[in-house]
């Protein structure tokens, strides 16, 4: 279960990290649509950094 949580979580930071590129690249760094992709990124990261952290608890 949390085995895939986390092989689906970094699937979806990858795809996002492409999008936000590729958007950036359209718009620019400095756009919103950029600036709200680049935190829902961050969220991303900082979720599956949690699970990592939590897993290594329990080790």
């Amino acid at each position: 279960m949390i085995l895939k949580n986390v092989i689906d979580l970094r699937k979806n930071i990858r795809k996002h990290r492409q999008d936000m590129y590729e958007l950036a690249n359209y718009k620019g760094i400095a756009h919103p649509d950029v600036i709200k992709a680049s935190q829902q990124l961050d969220e991303e990261i900082v979720r599956l950094q949690k699970i990592i952290q939590e897993i290594r608890l329990f080790s």
